[in-house]
């Protein structure tokens, strides 16, 4: 039996493609592709740009709480150099009156203040790189600025602690500490910040009216004083900074 072979005859599903069809793809594919970049470019867009809203806006609230308590302390520190003040004019010229100088003694030990600036937000920026994402540069500029220059401010306060140091330990040549367990402290009202003291009752007598000893304990309240003074000026200096970091946040990410 003869068997004949016919010529292969092909289907429209195997049929060769032409260089247009073959070019049609290429642009479709390439459009996919770079369709889907840019879709990915902007979601991390979109992310980064939540992310960094959501971290500003922490350094605000930062900011703002920094400046509260600078100003809270900044009335402390106030209260206490002034009463050191009128302390040293007593010592100096009228140490007869012993509840007052008591009183005061006791005032600038108790309201001696300490700074510090609420940098959590801005260390774990600085950590997961989240910095670079500020915009403008000047903005991350005078942020970078404030909290490196807040490490003057905490070396002065240091200082100031030192000399609060020496004022109690040379205390015990004047001062009962019967009469300071007395003197019970709180707060005048709620505007207020600082610490007030009970004056004693009658006139309590100093432990001494040598003059080297009292020399001594006014020379310690002196340089607390000092210090005290200058631990404000710079701090004055950073709330002043806090102020113009929060007027640009709200400027540059249009926030209240």
């Amino acid at each position: 039996m003869e068997v004949h072979h016919h010529p292969h005859v092909e289907s429209g599903s195997h049929r060769k493609k032409g260089l247009k069809e073959y070019f049609f793809e290429f642009v479709m594919i390439f459009l996919a592709v770079t369709l889907g970049f840019f879709a990915e470019n902007l979601r991390e867009h979109i992310k980064n740009n939540n992310e960094i809203t959501q971290d500003i806006r922490s350094v605000l609230s930062d900011l703002n709480s920094d400046v509260a308590h600078f100003n809270a302390i900044l009335n402390t520190d106030e209260y206490s150099y002034t009463s050191a003040d009128s302390l040293l004019s007593l010592l100096d010229g009228n140490i007869s009156k012993t509840a007052q100088i008591y009183l005061l003694a006791r005032a600038v030990t108790a309201n001696v203040g300490s700074y510090y600036a609420n940098s959590k937000t801005f260390d774990q920026m600085k950590a997961s790189g989240v910095l670079k994402l500020i915009h403008p540069r000047d903005l991350l500029d005078s942020l970078a600025l404030y909290y490196v220059t807040f490490q003057f401010l905490s070396a002065q306060d240091n200082l100031v602690k030192l000399t609060l140091d020496d004022v109690h330990k040379d205390n015990y040549l004047l001062f009962d500490n019967r009469i300071f367990s007395r003197m019970k402290v709180g707060f005048q009202n709620i505007n207020k910040s600082y610490a007030s003291i009970q004056p004693p009752p009658g006139h309590p007598r100093l432990l001494s009216t040598d003059y080297k000893d009292v020399n001594r304990v006014a020379l310690n309240y002196y340089y607390l004083a000092a210090s005290e003074r200058f631990d404000c000026i710079l701090a004055e200096r950073q709330k002043v900074l806090a102020l113009r970091l929060i007027t640009l946040i709200k400027k540059d990410y249009h926030l209240k």
